[in-house]
């Protein structure tokens, strides 16, 4: 058993979202491609001799039960008849209710860092099952990079990575239950179902900028009629230059796709006190030992 594991894991945006249908176990079935960015939470890790411990520099998430890393850790003990505890702090850089996944990537370090400190020797692919009855955008977030995603989420096609290209994300602060937005989703007719082997050709031939063509997000429809703040970002990212901008999950976080980082900061400058504003690139990987 190692001493302590410490991860620095990434959000995800979604680039493309469409909701298919109600599924009998609760969850919606989605088609959406995802991407791991260059904003991180990093967790540490240390075995305890029983009970399950958590520490956050960020006040707006529990840290007890109800924690996403706390049900994790509580599955991976079961499932591995492991009688340990373990001790978690984590600190967090990725905003809250934003759509981000924050609360999916510190589930996924969570089981990534358990088998890492118990030694416990599973496969990634165990890893993604248990992964998929915590929440729908855990397996991606074990997985990283680009992927086609369907199912609830735990069907993964990795695409070619998006290489070139940056990202404008603007937290205008508005907490969004998930939960709320998916209750009122509109179910109907749906676009016709992404092509992977074209979503692949159309990113290695032009990257980030040639996926600006495919974006599109279901859960804007209930989100912009609620929240006109987080459609006024949307469209003054456009009027200030992005080739393309989107609300990323269930909000509300608004992604703009710019050339180059100086355009991202011309954009980020222009929208300056609407929000919380970064400036990130896609990577081809979400967890990383630091």
């Amino acid at each position: 058993m190692i001493e302590k594991v410490t991860l620095r894991v990434a959000a995800k945006i979604n680039l493309y979202l469409n909701i298919l249908g109600k599924r009998n176990d609760g969850y919606h079935e989605i088609e959406s491609i995802m991407q791991s960015i260059t904003l991180y939470d990093r967790l540490t890790l240390r075995p305890l001799k029983q009970g399950i411990r958590i520490l956050s520099n960020e006040s707006d998430i529990p840290v007890n039960r109800e924690n996403i890393c706390y049900k994790t850790a509580k599955l991976f003990l079961q499932k591995t008849n492991l009688n340990k505890g373990l001790h978690i702090e984590i600190h967090k850089a990725i905003p809250v209710k934003a759509g981000l996944g924050g609360g999916s990537a510190d589930a996924a370090a969570t089981l990534w860092g358990m088998n890492r400190l118990f030694q416990s020797g599973l496969l990634l692919s165990d890893l993604k099952e248990w992964a998929s009855s915590l929440g729908a955008d855990i397996p991606f977030c074990l997985q990283g990079g680009t992927s086609l995603v369907r199912g609830k989420g735990e069907i993964l096609v990795p695409l070619p990575p998006l290489k070139n290209g940056w990202l404008v994300l603007l937290d205008p602060t508005v907490p969004i239950s998930t939960a709320w937005v998916y209750e009122r989703v509109r179910i109907g007719l749906t676009k016709k179902k992404l092509s992977a082997r074209l979503l692949a050709k159309s990113i290695r031939k032009e990257g980030l900028l040639g996926i600006s063509n495919f974006l599109y997000n279901k859960l804007e429809e209930v989100v912009l009629e609620r929240f006109p703040l987080v459609g006024s970002v949307k469209e003054k990212m456009k009027e200030a230059g992005a080739r393309g901008a989107l609300m990323t999950g269930s909000g509300s976080t608004v992604f703009a796709i710019v050339e180059d980082r100086q355009k991202g900061q011309e954009i980020l400058s222009k929208l300056k006190g609407m929000g919380r504003g970064y400036l990130v690139q896609p990577i081809d990987r979400s967890l990383k030992e630091v």
